[in-house]
């Protein structure tokens, strides 16, 4: 049974196709961290393009197939976070991050605290300067919220520890 739904998210990243198509990971208010198929977005003629550069907040209508698929039919965009962007140390924050968000969060679980604080991470990000105390802060709240960490921890003791959840080497630019 096909069925459509409206939900408001976060843009966390898009992977481009070889066809007017893209797929793009959206942290949804209602069904966690979900990837969707956004079918012939690369067309010139294509609104809805512009709505999924990362870090903005959109809404969403997603059709859910019987094949168990996603697909993107329609977006609004509710805040592209312009401050943001305009700031190379800001858009690096953000990057690592929702890097960070994309490897620790589970696909399609609710996570409705974990939503909230992503989005005062992206509101705190966009009105204050880009410090490494604002990072620290917003990477303890995840983590706290994720259940890794009981107190909090400096940006180094944050950096190792990540890195072994992950497994993986995550540069820390940022700096």
């Amino acid at each position: 049974m096909s069925r459509a739904f409206k939900s408001e998210g976060i843009v966390l990243k898009k992977r481009n196709l070889p066809s007017q198509d893209i797929i793009v990971t959206i942290f949804s208010k209602e069904m966690g961290k979900i990837r969707v198929l956004a079918k012939g977005v690369k067309k010139i003629s294509s609104k809805r393009l512009p709505h999924l550069q990362t870090g903005n907040i959109i809404g969403a209508v997603i059709y859910h197939s019987s094949e168990k698929r996603l697909y993107l039919q329609e977006t609004t965009l509710i805040s592209g976070f312009s401050q943001i962007k305009k700031d190379s140390r800001k858009m690096n924050f953000l990057y690592f991050y929702f890097h960070l968000i994309d490897r620790l969060l589970p696909e399609n679980q609710q996570e409705l605290e974990i939503y909230d604080a992503v989005k005062r991470f992206l509101i705190d990000l966009s009105k204050s300067k880009a410090t490494i105390s604002l990072l620290e802060k917003h990477l303890n709240i995840l983590l706290k919220k994720l259940g890794y960490i009981n107190k909090d921890g400096s940006l180094d003791e944050l950096h190792k520890l990540v890195e072994e959840l992950m497994n993986e080497k995550v540069p820390l630019i940022v700096i």
